[in-house]
């Protein structure tokens, strides 16, 4: 199975509907946030999914996009339950590097990590950069990949 690469506006209801499902399960649901789920990011983001078969939920999902200086920025990564341990997550990231490399012409992307998830992040050649810091009440670090 490939990825998808959309923006919002790419996106049918039914894709958008099981990428919202999927996050609103794992960062209010499981996680407790209780910051909007949905920002002004989604609107210009690039957004990483896949579904199932049936196409009736989103297996793993992700955003990318430029900050303010040009800089990639991935962020709300998730992982449904029932996909979780395969390798899922690993494989997404890899579709995503490549895919700002070759597509993009990206050097570097940067996320905040849940420190929880650090080592993970740490596995696909992401490396630390700065403090722990707070963010929706979770300890984050910020981690920055070269691609």
């Amino acid at each position: 199975m490939n990825f998808n690469f959309k923006t919002v506006d790419q996106m049918n209801g039914r894709e958008m509907f099981c990428v919202e499902r999927l996050r609103l399960e794992t960062f209010v649901t499981e996680q407790e946030i209780t910051l909007p789920e949905l920002d002004d990011q989604d609107l210009k983001a690039i957004h990483v999914f896949q579904l199932n078969e049936n196409k009736t939920d989103a297996l793993a999902t992700c955003r990318i996009f430029q900050d303010k200086q040009g800089k990639w920025i991935l962020g709300r990564v998730a992982v449904s339950k029932q996909a979780r341990g395969q390798g899922l997550g690993k494989k997404m990231l890899k579709a995503v590097h490549k895919y700002l490399k070759e597509e993009k012409g990206a050097n570097s992307i940067s996320c905040h990590a849940q420190q929880y998830v650090q080592k993970f992040y740490e596995s696909l050649g992401y490396e630390i950069q700065g403090e722990v810091f707070q963010e929706a009440n979770i300890d984050h670090i910020m981690m920055m990949k070269k691609l």
